[in-house]
Order: structure tokens, then C-alpha cells, then sequence
């Protein structure tokens, strides 16, 4: 599982200064393959870059908007429902021009929307099997093609929690729930009603840098038909990964504590923030292993307040892959660390770029020379 190859899709990324939303991935110029995109605060403005092969990515401008100034979380969905596919961020939808594959600069058209927030992602609420945009941390859910807003009841008294894929079908009931930390929403049908709140025994950070932050995944880890919540600690130093076993239909669970990652040869005990989480089988062989990866981050003005550092000082990021070396039934995850000191992690999206499940990421606030979009080729199978 250590064999990963490296390329850049951007180096540098256009802008000075830290904060970018992103990335996205699809096949926006329906070519057959996926392309990226990111946004930059410093120039308020989203790229999306065309994939011409491993090595070689074009950059393309999509449109410059004002709310990109606060975009963090961002994902690819179709919401027009024309087929191509469309990119959602904060407050800010982008709709595909559909005609990228002869005319790859034509600008897309910015739309308003009343969400954003740390988190935006995609999933099916109200069950017509098209996905809408879930945001604001998972307190409110739009439905495709109106965008309407939707509250669900759940509060966003935290710093990050649903994405990348913090929502599906917890209580069996066909219906699409959504993860917040130490609690999921109950979907109450199609989306509208009543969401009640059940709690999971999430185990927050103490002093986190940022508050409560998690990344999330809803997936059935060990085959036995209730899909569990995959989740690691963000935005903070000391940060981990777990899975929490759902045994009861969300009613009871179990938290499972992954083994942390080992130290790197010159680096410092510790972890850092692990900002990316992708759950797949990357090794193709018939179960789930996990993924994650520590961010750059050289933040440490909270620690005057008491809080922790986004890492220990002298911390090499790491990305990692906890492959599971038990079976379907009876997951056992062992850490490999297939990426060591920069490029660090940060939002990371996991598809299929040339034939199995690859991992596009971005950098947030560098502790190295430049702001990238990076690309990791699997060539585990």
C-alpha cells in the first residue's frame, strides 16, 4: 500500500496568501477522465484544471466571485440536472457551461445560494436519486435544481464535521442521514420535517486548536449491513482516526481506535491534523481500507490561549493509508505511510483518475515554499 506516485497539478497555485477552497473533482469537459478544481481566497476567484495526462494538468479560469473569499468546502454536483456536472462552495454554485471539451476557457456562470460553511458535500436527501448540497456544517440541506434551503435542526456549533461523506443510511431505513460529531440527524423521509438527533460516542480533543472538527464517512467497514461512521480529528494537533461500529441500527455503538501512524525518520512524536479522509479499497482486494493525511500547518498563535498547535513543532505531515490486513467480515488496520513532509493534506478528494482510486489534495496555510494542488497516483494494484 506504499506505492503511490506523486505529481503536481499546480505549482504554484495562482494567489499569495493561505486559504483555498476545494478541491472538487469530476469530468467537467467530458473527456473520460476527471479533472480538479480549487478556488483562492486571496484572488476570489475558482480554476478548474484539465487533466491532459499524469504530469500535465491546464489551467482554466471558471469565474471570480466574492463569496470565494470565505470558501472552504466544496463539491461537484449536478445541480441543474443537465448531466454535466456543476461545483457547489461557499454560497457560490458554478454551473458548467457544457460545451468545455471544445471551448475548455468559456467562463461558468455564478449562481447565490444561502449556504456554505467549513463543510459542502453531496448526497441524496429527499431520495429522487439525484444528489443535493448539504452545508453550514450540516445544519441546512439544498435541493437540486432549486437550491431551496432546508434546515435540519442541527447545530453547527463546531468547527467542521459532515464532509467528505458523513452522510448515508444509518437506521436502515433507506433514507440518507447526516454525521455531526457526537451526533447523527435522522433523516425524517425526504428530507423535510423533523430531523431527530441520536448521539454517537464521539470522543472530542481535548484543548483542540479549533474547537470540535472531525472528517467523516459513512461506509459498512466490517460487511455486516449497518453502515458505521469512519471519522478523524482536524483542525487540531494531536489528532487520530477511528471508526465506530454501528451495532443496532444507530441506536448502539462501538468506537474502534486506528493505531496511530508511525514517526517519520527525523521527524517528532505526535500527529498533527488530519484534514483528509477517503474510505475505498485502494488495494483492490475485496474490503475497505481507510485513508488519511495530516495538513501543513505552521499555526501556533493558540497556543498563547491554552490550546494545542495544529501540530507538535518539527512534525513531518504524513499521508497514510490504514490498509486492512483482517478480512471483509473482521476489519484489522494496519498504518502505511506512503507520504512523508510536503506536500502535506488538506480536504484531499479520492476518485478514479486513471483506473483505480487515486487522491487529489490542496494545500490550506503552507509550512513549505508554495501553495499546490497535488495529485497521488495508486499503483497498489
Amino acid at each position: 500500500m506504499d506505492k503511490w506516485k506523486h505529481f503536481y497539478i499546480a505549482n504554484p497555485l495562482p494567489g499569495e496568501s493561505w486559504g483555498a477552497g476545494g478541491p472538487a473533482i469530476a469530468d467537467f469537459d467530458g473527456d473520460g477522465d476527471l479533472d480538479a478544481m480549487v478556488s483562492r481566497r486571496t484572488t476570489e476567484t475558482a480554476y478548474w484544471y484539465e487533466r491532459i495526462d499524469d504530469s500535465k494538468w491546464v489551467r482554466h479560469e471558471v469565474e471570480n466571485a466574492p463569496e470565494l473569499k470565505g470558501a472552504l468546502g466544496m463539491c461537484s454536483v449536478d445541480v441543474d440536472h443537465d448531466g454535466n456536472p456543476d461545483v457547489a462552495t461557499n454560497h457560490v454554485w458554478f454551473k458548467n457551461p457544457g460545451d468545455l471539451a471544445e471551448n475548455p476557457d468559456t467562463p461558468w456562470q455564478a449562481n447565490s445560494y444561502d449556504g456554505g460553511g467549513h463543510d459542502v458535500l453531496a448526497g441524496d436527501i429527499d431520495g429522487d436519486g439525484r444528489d443535493d448540497v448539504i452545508a453550514d456544517n450540516g445544519a441546512a440541506w439544498f435541493g437540486t435544481p432549486d437550491m431551496k434551503k432546508v434546515d435540519t435542526g442541527g447545530s453547527g456549533d463546531y468547527h467542521g464535521g459532515p464532509a467528505p461523506k458523513g452522510v448515508g443510511d444509518i437506521n436502515g431505513d433507506g433514507n440518507n442521514d447526516i454525521v455531526q460529531p457526537g451526533r447523527w440527524l435522522e433523516n425524517p423521509g425526504d428530507g423535510h420535517g423533523v430531523w431527530k438527533k441520536h448521539d454517537w460516542p464521539h470522543e472530542p480533543i481535548p484543548n483542540a486548536s479549533y474547537g470540535t472538527s472531525t472528517r467523516s464517512w459513512v461506509a459498512d467497514v466490517n460487511n455486516d449491513g449497518q453502515n458505521d461512521i469512519v471519522y478523524s480529528d482536524c483542525d487540531t494537533g494531536n489528532s487520530h482516526v477511528h471508526w465506530a461500529e454501528n451495532k443496532d441500527k444507530g441506536k448502539e455503538w462501538e468506537i474502534h481506535n486506528l493505531p496511530d501512524p508511525p514517526t517519520a525518520p527525523g521527524s517528532v512524536d505526535g500527529t498533527g491534523s488530519f484534514h483528509s479522509l477517503g474510505v475505498a479499497d485502494f488495494d483492490n482486494d475485496g474490503d475497505l481500507d481507510i485513508f488519511a493525511g495530516e495538513q501543513e500547518d505552521p499555526d501556533t498563535y493558540m497556543t498563547s490561549d491554552g490550546k494545542l498547535p495544529m501540530k507538535p513543532p518539527g512534525l513531518k505531515e504524513r499521508g497514510v493509508i490504514w490498509e486492512n490486513v483482517g478480512s471483509k467480515d473482521s476489519p484489522d488496520f494496519k498504518p502505511v505511510v506512503f507520504q512523508v513532509d510536503n506536500p502535506g493534506f488538506h480536504e484531499a478528494k479520492i476518485g478514479d483518475v486513471d483506473g483505480d482510486v487515486d487522491i487529489v489534495s490542496k494545500i490550506w496555510n503552507k509550512d513549505s515554499s508554495t501553495y499546490t494542488l497535488n495529485y497521488w497516483r495508486n499503483d497498489n494494484s
